[in-house]
């Protein structure tokens, strides 16, 4: 059985809220009391430390006075009763920092999102504490899938009448201002250093990009994300 960890106070509720296997939560003395009685009514493990001792378990302090051990949810694809009714995924592909993939899956969650599709061991690992952290939360409320083969996931989706969009420097991209949003679309993102990659443009149905201004090219990809979000997401927010 593998695990993870997820650090402070509100991630922590935000664990409590979801449907994550939690084993134990460990707890500084004198911080967080009233985590206990929810801990109580829902009978999960825990234990009260020292700030010394919890330091010491964890190796440094950004516990911010508490931290759960969690069971890592094993790799599964979306399920047609899932894809029956989602009408927004993003899939990141290859990012390499933890901390630009839960941002991305932040904003995603900000923008509506009903699902985030990664492929099983590539990149970042999206149960990293550093992607918990820079997720603010939103790893807890949103579905992560981990598929084996992205091309078969984007040939499914496809059938399914989702919109494959590509965020691409490509020659070939439409400026993303001209898409209009459509009922049910993907967006794709590429990797902080390759973008993305060729074998995956081929496979969607628009490639598209944020006009920039002063010579700049590119943005960090989850600014890209959150721009690409409200673009094609924004419809139906309040």
């Amino acid at each position: 059985m593998e695990t993870f960890v997820v650090e402070g106070r509100w991630a922590v509720e935000a664990l409590l809220d979801s449907v994550f296997d939690t084993l134990e939560v460990c707890l500084e003395k004198g911080r967080h009391g009233g985590l206990i009685s929810r801990l109580e009514q829902a009978e999960i493990p825990f234990q009260v430390l020292e700030a010394e001792e919890i330091e010491a378990v964890r190796g440094y302090i950004f516990h911010r006075g508490v931290f759960a051990n969690v069971v890592r949810p094993e790799p599964e694809a979306p399920s047609s009763h899932f894809l029956a009714h989602a009408k927004k995924l993003v899939i990141p592909i290859d990012l390499a920092d933890p901390g630009n993939l839960g941002t991305v899956i932040r904003s995603a969650v900000a923008f509506g999102a009903d699902g985030v599709v990664l492929e099983k061991g590539k990149g970042a690992d999206v149960y990293n504490a550093k992607c918990i952290r820079a997720s603010a939360r939103a790893l807890f409320q949103v579905p992560v899938f981990e598929v084996e083969s992205l091309e078969e996931s984007l040939g499914d989706l496809k059938k399914r009448g989702f919109t494959i969009f590509g965020m691409s420097l490509s020659h070939s991209s439409v400026p993303i201002r001209e898409i209009s949003p459509v009922a049910a679309s993907a967006i794709l993102l590429g990797s902080e250093k390759e973008g993305l990659p060729s074998e995956m443009e081929i496979l969607c149905n628009e490639l598209v990009t944020i006009p920039m201004a002063n010579g700049m090219d590119s943005l960090n990809v989850a600014a890209s994300a959150a721009i690409a979000f409200w673009e094609l997401w924004r419809d139906g927010l309040a």
